[in-house]
């Protein structure tokens, strides 16, 4: 059985209150970032889906390590 959060989070938005499970569900549902990281999503799913070559896997590997460092960017600088 699941442990009932002892302190939920919860965002408003007007008259529409939505719980949330954790701090990065927060602000994915405060900021309104669902679009976002879907589309992030897609495009990376598309492109290591098209990785066939090593000259492609190694680009693919950049742009995944070109996000990585500004996530890391991000949390080194972030309130979090």
């Amino acid at each position: 059985m699941k442990k009932k959060n002892q302190n939920p989070l919860y965002v408003v938005k007007g008259d529409q209150v939505e719980a949330a499970e954790n701090f990065l569900d927060l602000i994915i549902k405060k900021f309104n970032l669902a679009p976002i990281i879907e589309i992030l999503t897609n495009i990376l799913k598309m492109l290591l889906d098209n990785v066939k070559t090593y000259s492609a896997f190694v680009v693919a590997k950049e742009f995944l390590d070109f996000l990585v460092s500004k996530l890391e960017l991000f949390k080194k600088y972030s309130i979090i």
